[in-house]
């Protein structure tokens, strides 16, 4: 695959929490195993909030983050709103 496949992290990045390098990692372990080349930015919830579907749709899946406390609960409901009115993937814990 020459493009690779672009994953929007719903969270607030806290680099105190040693889940949050975790699903780093976990993500590109699963890229690699998969040999596909993986790109992953996490979104924050406040910016979900905002404006979810603009972020959202340049991503080719969302994975919803655990171990946040969310700063906008609301952000990461729109996220998984737009995952399923948009039938986009999504994967959360």
């Amino acid at each position: 695959m020459n493009t690779a496949v672009r994953i929007a992290i719903i969270g607030d990045f806290n680099p105190e929490y040693e889940t949050h390098h975790a699903i780093n990692r976990s993500l590109q372990h699963a890229a690699a195993s998969l040999g596909v080349h993986m790109d992953s930015k996490w979104v924050a919830t406040g910016c979900a909030a905002r404006d979810a579907d603009k972020i959202l749709r340049n991503y080719h899946g969302l994975f919803v983050a655990s171990g946040s406390p969310y700063r906008s609960m609301e952000g990461a409901f729109a996220a998984i709103r737009f995952a399923r009115t948009q039938r986009w993937p999504l994967i959360g814990t």
